[in-house]
């Protein structure tokens, strides 16, 4: 858990300069007053009893008299309850040390117990305890002071050390206490029995640790500075928060989907007009595949907190999986010209604009580089920013924007792609090597580099070798997917790896390597297979399944003369290339070249009648595709002297006299 350029709501205890203030920014931040779950469930009869700890500026206070009791004449003539400026001052003559505390953890518990242990706690729910309840608990405090909205009271526990308590409106907000030396993170997990939670840590903008939270707890354990291994010198408790959930929800998105979905779900029922919450549902429905509920969380989002670019960008990915390129390009030129986004926001916002650019019906590759472009300008200075966050998204980025580059040259209409793409490779490679090596990163964004890299050579007709990249994302990519334990993120996995390999088919056929391609394809539909739950609401779903059959059965009819087999993949590809799929996902032109293609097959198996279909289905879309400029007219020559030819032999001699002419016509235009 991190700040970064989403948290515009800290909680309380994160709104601090430096670890040393962990303490008192924490109690003097205003609380929030929310409804939550309790907190403890351990009982303590006796209350705590300890000698207070140092003040919140870190001055040593003198030590208080011990918390009166029944017996205590100080009960009745004390600090008044109603009045914390009433509080009795403490006694001249007793001082605590104002020795800093060591950062070096104790070696057991015993040795330095918490002020806090879960028994202590028992019936002190933050959120819900109310002043008086806390009174008849614990006794008087041994002080009490005014704060904005409300009063914080010190009170001495068992084990030496104290609790401060803050009240707003007579209802406990929290409850600190720092403890008289450090102590191993594990022995106080364990003394307050929360070491069966999973937390989250709590890093400063540098990513430096500063403590770590359980959310289903509200608990939160600061660590002394430069403590290596951690070790806690200070307890927060607070009413159980969204916020912490959110966090770890944030943690575990990009591998553990069905564990992050917990935490989104929990945190909306702490706070179900949370924008952020919203936002986390969309990624993480959109990773999954389940695109109908990633937009409507993505519009929530927006909705909730419009102002907030980086929901936009979410929005903006969930129309492009959807093929509504246009709205997702007005999503992504909304964060760029609304002018007050962090520069690595906008240049991501660039990078998808020309991402959706490239992909869009028109295919304007020009435009697209041009964004990319401008996404890499704005990136390249922030990968040495101070800030983690900052620096860790812009060289995000520039994997990504080196990698569209690449995609760019590669499918447009550039010269010497085979040497150009390979660097836009290397340079994505770079960073990405870096983010592992510098960052922390995992082994997911090698893999999204020899993916992404395999899509930009797809496009290029003559590629260079390719083993590099093929080898990677086969292994790496068997390596993850084996690995992942969450199905739905495996699930992810597998569909992004047929995707790839079914590029890979496409680069090493254009290589000439037969048998490589066919291996390939076979495991790519493999993958298809067990990515079948993220990928079964993606429009290009039946086309991508569709168009890697076709491929296979083509190397068997074009390169080894074999129809009959090539037929038997051509079965799988034809209902699947017809199933209806956005305009903008396909290439109608390649398309009807595809079915002209398959119907040769079909006609040599003696299979006449789905031939024919075929090949008037394939001129049909490459007809399209001509009067949309997206098709060289003279590309039709081929399909009309193929229907010229079947007809001929089927004996309608009318039919095959029209195409006949029409061939020859388109010729005669080649020719010129």
């Amino acid at each position: 858990m991190r700040f970064d350029l989403r948290h515009r709501v800290a909680w309380t205890w994160l709104a601090i300069a430096s670890l040393g203030a962990l303490g008192s920014g924490a109690l003097s931040a205003e609380p929030r007053v929310e409804e939550r779950p309790n907190a403890a469930e351990a009982a303590d009869d006796e209350g705590p009893r300890a000698r207070p700890a140092d003040d919140d500026e870190g001055t040593p206070k003198e030590k208080q008299p011990a918390p009166p009791t029944e017996k205590s004449p100080q009960a009745e003539s004390g600090e008044a309850d109603d009045d914390p400026a009433s509080a009795n001052g403490p006694p001249a003559d007793a001082k605590e040390s104002d020795a800093p505390a060591s950062s070096k953890p104790t070696e057991t518990a015993e040795s330095a117990s918490p002020a806090i242990d879960a028994t202590s706690l028992a019936g002190m729910q933050p959120g819900h305890t109310t002043r008086d309840a806390l009174h008849s608990q614990w006794g008087k405090p041994q002080r009490a002071e005014k704060i904005a909205g409300g009063v914080r009271e010190t009170y001495a526990i068992k084990a030496g050390g104290h609790v401060r308590v803050t009240i707003v409106e007579n209802v406990v907000q929290s409850l600190a206490t720092r403890l008289e030396q450090p102590v191993a993170v594990d022995a106080v997990a364990k003394q307050l029995e929360i070491d069966g939670l999973e937390p989250v840590d709590v890093t400063d903008e540098q990513g430096q640790l500063l403590g770590r939270a359980y959310p289903e707890r509200g608990i939160l354990l600061g660590f002394s500075p430069q403590s290596s291994p951690p070790a806690v010198f200070q307890i927060i408790i607070e009413p159980i928060d969204s916020q912490p959930f959110l966090a770890r929800a944030e943690k575990r998105l990009p591998t553990r989907y069905a564990d992050c979905l917990a935490d989104v779900n929990q945190a909306l029922k702490l706070m179900p007009d949370n924008g952020r919450a919203h936002w986390l549902q969309a990624e993480l429905t959109l990773r999954a595949g389940a695109l109908e509920a990633a937009l409507r969380s993505a519009q929530k989002a927006v909705e909730l907190e419009p102002k907030e670019p980086e929901y936009r960008l979410t929005l903006a990915k969930v129309l492009a999986e959807t093929g509504d390129f246009p709205q997702a390009i007005e999503q992504a030129r909304g964060v760029v010209d609304w002018g007050k986004a962090p520069s690595v926001i906008v240049a991501r916002a660039h990078c998808l604009w020309g991402d959706y650019v490239a992909a869009a019906q028109e295919h304007d590759y020009q435009q697209a580089i041009d964004h990319h472009m401008q996404a890499i300008k704005l990136a390249e200075p922030l990968v040495n920013d101070q800030k983690l966050a900052v620096r860790r998204a812009a060289k995000d980025l520039l994997v990504d924007a080196n990698l569209a580059v690449a995609h760019d040259v590669g499918w447009g209409r550039w010269q010497h792609k085979s040497k150009v793409v390979p660097k836009w490779i290397d340079r994505a490679t770079a960073f990405a090597d870096d983010i592992l090596a510098r960052e922390q990163g995992g082994q997911e964004v090698q893999l999204r580099v020899h993916e992404q890299a395999l899509a930009a050579l797809a496009g290029v007709a003559d590629p260079p070798e390719a083993l590099k990249s093929i080898d990677g994302a086969t292994a790496l990519g068997k390596k993850v997917f084996e690995g992942a334990n969450d199905p739905a993120y495996k699930a992810r996995v597998a569909w992004q790896l047929g995707i790839a390999l079914n590029d890979a088919v496409e680069i090493e056929t254009a290589l000439h390597h037969w048998d490589q391609a066919l291996a390939v394809g076979q495991t790519a539909l493999a993958y298809f297979d067990q990515g079948e739950p993220a990928g079964k609401q993606l429009p290009a779903h039946d086309y991508l399944r569709g168009r890697l059959c076709y491929r296979l059965g083509a190397i068997l009819a074009i390169r080894k003369s074999d129809h009959k087999q090539a037929v038997a993949w051509f079965e799988k590809a034809v209902p699947l290339l017809e199933s209806p799929v956005p305009s903008a996902v396909i290439d109608c032109g390649k398309q009807g070249e595809i079915f002209v293609s398959m119907a040769v097959s079909y006609w040599d198996i003696k299979n006449h009648t789905e031939a024919l279909r075929l090949t008037n289905q394939g001129v049909k879309l490459m007809e399209q595709a001509a009067s949309d400029g997206l098709l060289t007219k003279t590309a039709l020559a081929i399909p009309y002297g193929n229907l010229a030819s079947m007809y001929e032999q089927l004996g309608d001699a009318q039919a095959a006299k029209k195409f006949s002419e029409l061939a020859a016509r388109h010729e005669e235009t080649k020719s010129k």
